[in-house]
């Protein structure tokens, strides 16, 4: 103990002779152990991603991509932070000066068009979450596969098209579409005739599982049916060349009493 006393004085005594206060000796090691307290600030995200298996940017026609970190409900989420960059095979995407949080990663992959032809929502949710800390990197893989194709159905009702629902006696429309010709189904649901459009009048036919692949949907049924669930007349079936991944499939059908045609 004693000998560590002595050190101390002479540590003192040799600040004092180059004219610094103790005081002082005090100040910076206040300032040194300031320096090991834990690191603040924005934090950052490293997406490194996969095109379906191991595919190339190339293969696929994949022109850029996009990373978009997003907080809020399924039905209304708000886009918080984006990155977008040219595909490279190996690549990644980094989004720098981000808030501490938790969010949702969705990544998409656009083509020459600027169509999103693949993105990573068939991933669980609980893969693209990511939280965010402080002044930290976090590391995140993406795994995309070809986007279902968006199909909007539009419907004009009576003989001049400004029929209503009632009049008809239309309550729904059953739908179905297929694959192979018309030989294998891909999804059956159902809209409410009363539901409402776009401004163009499309509505967009529910597709939760991602079943509508657009490589190969061909073909769709739309059948009219009353409260009871009785036909409403004859089915419309339109068959089309399959428009590709995440291609919008937009279709109109004539509705009256005698049933449901595709509009030219």
């Amino acid at each position: 103990m004693r000998h560590s006393q002595t050190s101390r004085s002479r540590s003192l005594l040799s600040f004092e002779s180059l004219g610094l206060p103790a005081a002082l000796v005090v100040v910076v090691g206040v300032s040194a152990l300031a320096g090991c307290s834990p690191d603040k600030g924005p934090g950052s995200l490293s997406v490194t991603y996969e095109l379906g298996n191991q595919k190339s940017c190339a293969e696929l026609g994949i022109d850029s991509l996009r990373a978009e970190l997003v907080q809020g409900p399924s039905e209304d989420l708000t886009v918080v932070y984006s990155e977008e960059i040219p595909c490279e095979d190996g690549g990644e995407i980094v989004l720098d000066l981000l808030e501490p949080g938790l969010y949702s990663l969705i990544v998409s992959a656009q083509d020459d068009n600027g169509v999103e032809t693949m993105d990573n929502l068939g991933q669980p949710d609980t893969e693209r979450r990511v939280e965010i800390f402080e002044a930290a990197q976090a590391n995140v893989a993406a795994e995309l596969t070809a986007r279902p194709a968006q199909f909007e159905l539009r419907w004009r009702l009576g003989a001049d098209g400004f029929g209503n629902c009632a009049a008809i006696g239309i309550d729904r429309f059953e739908v179905t579409a297929y694959q192979n010709n018309g030989t294998v189904v891909l999804l059956e649901t159902e809209l409410d005739c009363d539901l409402a459009g776009d401004a163009m009048g499309y509505r967009l036919v529910p597709d939760p599982d991602r079943e509508l692949n657009g490589a190969l949907l061909d073909e769709v049924g739309i059948q009219a049916v009353d409260a009871s669930g009785n036909s409403v007349g004859s089915a419309a079936t339109i068959s089309f060349e399959p428009v590709g991944a995440g291609y919008p499939l937009q279709l109109t059908v004539e509705c009256t009493e005698s049933g449901c045609v595709e509009q030219a």
